[in-house]
Formats: C-alpha cells, structure tokens, sequence
C-alpha cells in the first residue's frame, strides 16, 4: 500500500514494514503523476527494520503494488536500472 508520493520517494507498507523508493516525480502529457523509481537503490526497509535489507520477491511484491495502484489512477511507473 502506497503511503506517501514526494517529488524524490514513494513510502510503500507491506506486513508492517515500511520502505523508501528513491526516484523522481515528473508530469507526462496525460496530465496525470509519473514516477520513476531508481531500482538499484532500493536496499533496506526503513526504521526500524533498517538493518534488514529487502529480498528480491520483496522487491518485486513493493514495485508490483505501486503499479497496480498506479494503472488504476492512470499514473505512469518507470523503473530505471544502471
């Protein structure tokens, strides 16, 4: 469940824990919120699980919910990878 939207990171809660996706807001032509999440920065879950980092399926579970609440707003998800 997505908890916050900021220009730099999308807070996302998932069984109790809470995580950071770093990226960057931006404003496609639909006039509707894009965001793109910077995927190889995506590491620990936030305090105070910060010790713990975040597993592959976990991953992949956060960015599949932000997509789904993201496609029911007409909103555009990107995930940049280097």
């Amino acid at each position: 469940m997505i908890l916050d939207v900021s220009s730099s990171c999308i807070k996302v809660e998932q069984n109790g824990k809470v995580v950071s996706l770093p990226g960057e807001m931006f404003f496609p032509p639909n006039d509707k919120l894009g965001f793109v999440i910077s995927f190889d920065e995506i590491q620990n879950w936030d305090k105070p699980y910060d010790n713990i980092k975040l597993t592959p399926e976990e991953i992949e579970n956060v960015i599949n919910d932000i997509r789904q609440d993201f496609s029911k707003g007409g909103h555009t998800l990107e995930i940049e990878t280097n």
